[in-house]
């Protein structure tokens, strides 16, 4: 759902209902958080689709109207007929009512902090607020006596430093999953030619300092990936970024041979202890047998799928034979 839109609905005056996943069990087609807004003719969002969607939708569309604030419970099987198995709550509420949260989430993620974001289980009103205790380790929403808990951050942006065959195969997926992309190169080898649409800044530098000033310092809900032309690169790079430990992600491209060495090569200069190494996602992606710049974009954005879901994700990708990645 996107909270932006359904904010500037709400300023228009259209009466809008959140839909929001508040418990599951079994197999369900979307999960703890799942959010959507409906009004009388659309939706922005889905909690799964099928007949609990259909129920859920026409639910919403009373609570838009006007009507009460309630809670939908389905067994998928038994009420719905649908295979999944799984039973769904969702809870649903006007939007309006929670109009101070959704702009408070959307002023964290323009000013880049985190905040919780609590969902009551009967359709209350969203509450948004600063985390609390270990509250910033959340990956997942949890359940939390009557209500869902969440963690939302900043926009997540996608820094992707080189624009060869991988840069420019990785950044329209990564903007499709919802990250504002920003490509790096120097433009020496004309990789900036064509202009790239799914870029929302263009930085003609490979320099972190050029970064900073740019788009400001890195840290919380950046992912940076480094897939440069050029190797002697890719280690500057990741000698002077490797000690942030505030970053969302940090992937290197290459085979284990290449993040081998450069493993050797960074513990010999101090840069780096076990703990901080093991947050470098190198080789880059999930291992599908990725080969072409198109294959491993998509390798390097299934990776962050997993992440964005809670999965445990280990190093393992590799050129075929052994060789160095493209």
């Amino acid at each position: 759902m996107d909270v932006r839109a359904v904010l500037d609905a709400l300023d228009r005056g259209q009466p809008l209902a959140l839909a929001t996943v508040v418990a599951c069990a079994g197999s369900t087609p979307r999960h703890l958080g799942a959010r959507m807004a409906v009004w009388a003719e659309g939706q922005d969002g889905t909690i799964g689709g099928g007949r609990i969607e259909v129920e859920v939708t026409a639910a919403a569309r009373e609570v838009a109207a006007g009507g009460a604030p309630r809670r939908v419970v389905h067994h998928l099987v038994r009420d719905l007929g649908m295979c999944c198995g799984g039973k769904m709550a969702i809870a649903i509420g006007p939007a309006a009512a929670s109009r101070a949260a959704l702009a408070e989430i959307v002023r964290a993620a323009d000013e880049r902090r985190w905040v919780v974001v609590e969902t009551p289980a009967d359709g209350g009103p969203l509450v948004a607020r600063p985390p609390v205790g270990d509250e910033r380790a959340l990956v997942l929403p949890r359940a939390a006596d009557d209500r869902l808990i969440e963690l939302c951050g900043p926009t997540p942006r996608a820094i992707v430093v080189g624009a060869g065959h991988v840069g420019r195969a990785l950044g329209p997926l990564v903007a499709a999953l919802g990250f504002e992309v920003i490509l790096c190169d120097d433009g020496e080898t004309g990789a900036l030619a064509p202009p790239a649409p799914w870029a929302a800044r263009v930085i003609e530098s490979f320099e972190l300092a050029d970064l900073a000033r740019a788009i400001g310092p890195l840290g919380a809900g950046d992912h940076v990936f480094i897939v440069t032309r050029d190797h002697a690169l890719d280690q500057r790079l990741l000698e002077a970024i490797i000690g942030n430990d505030e970053l969302s992600y940090l992937g290197l491209i290459g085979s284990r041979g290449k993040v081998g060495r450069f493993e050797k090569r960074l513990r010999a200069k101090g840069l780096i202890d076990d703990a901080r190494w093991a947050r470098l996602h190198a080789p880059i992606g999930l291992d599908l047998g990725a080969e072409t710049p198109a294959e491993i974009a998509v390798a390097i954005a299934a990776e962050l799928v997993a992440l964005r879901r809670g999965r445990t994700v280990a190093r393992a990708w590799t050129a075929p034979g052994g060789g160095e990645a493209p």
